[in-house]
């Protein structure tokens, strides 16, 4: 009786703590299940310039075309511009308004007036007073002849302007699409560069691990040392140019195209 007793106690206690270990297999599963979604929500966020691609990242060269186009303020002052000169065609060609006029005065009112009898050679004068209401309403024309043979030449060179903004937007249009692709390039240019110098650093650390365990050990000289040194130093600064110039070329791109690509170039 007692053996079935403890039998039966050491099977309740292995069922608790299979139990206990199921449980706790379903919670490391959860949570593992959680980080893997956390990290998979930050490779989507988080740029890697030397694991990851920036052409992968990025959207199309097309459209960064066309964004630095729309968003351009340059664009927009010229369209500012032929539209004000559309607004000056106009005006030049009703400017021949200005020489047509209307008049119309009204007088109302009381005078009075103080005479003197010229006919009887008298030296009285007289008093009068008059109430009189006046209207008069004239119409006229005063057209200089510069202003109506010049007319048909004023309203040309209005269109003129305008015909010379829309082609100074779309030489503004061409240089910047020539920007967005030069500095797209040299984006991607960058990224390789820091791919390259990254790898060239790892060997250069190696190397002047063992260039200074040689050279603690009496096995090469101190000029030696210093040349691999001043390599090293080389590979590191041209390393951190390129990262400095991936960085300027993306912010660059930026401020051109008026797109925020919520990348967070991140070194690992």
């Amino acid at each position: 009786m007692l053996i079935e007793r403890l039998e039966e106690r050491t099977t309740g206690r292995m069922r608790v703590y299979l139990i206990r270990i199921i449980f706790c297999f379903i919670l490391l599963s959860c949570f593992s299940g959680v980080i893997g979604q956390n990290s998979n929500s930050d490779d989507l966020i988080l740029f890697n310039p030397i694991t990851d691609n920036i052409t992968d990242r990025l959207p199309p060269l097309r459209v960064l075309v066309d964004s630095a186009s729309f968003n351009s303020p340059s664009a927009k002052y010229e369209d500012l511009k032929a539209t004000y000169y559309y607004y000056e065609q106009i005006t030049a060609a009703r400017e021949w308004l200005e020489y047509l006029s209307i008049n119309l005065d009204a007088v109302v009112g009381r005078w009075d007036y103080r005479d003197k009898d010229e006919f009887s050679r008298s030296d009285r004068f007289y008093l009068s007073e008059s109430y009189r209401t006046t209207f008069a309403a004239m119409f006229y024309i005063r057209m200089p002849l510069g202003a109506l043979f010049d007319r048909r030449n004023r309203i040309n060179k209005q269109k003129k302007w305008i015909e010379i903004s829309l082609t100074q937007k779309e030489i503004n249009l061409r240089y910047l699409q020539e920007r967005v692709i030069i500095v797209y390039n040299d984006l991607v240019q960058a990224q390789s560069l820091i791919r390259i110098y990254n790898d060239y650093q790892t060997f250069t650390m190696m190397q002047m691990q063992m260039a200074q365990n040689e050279f603690l050990n009496g096995e090469i000289s101190t000029a030696e040392y210093t040349r691999l040194k001043e390599i090293q130093t080389s590979g590191a600064t041209r390393y951190q140019q390129a990262i400095a110039d991936f960085n300027k070329n993306y912010q660059t791109l930026e401020v051109i195209t008026g797109m925020n690509f919520n990348l967070i170039t991140v070194l690992r």
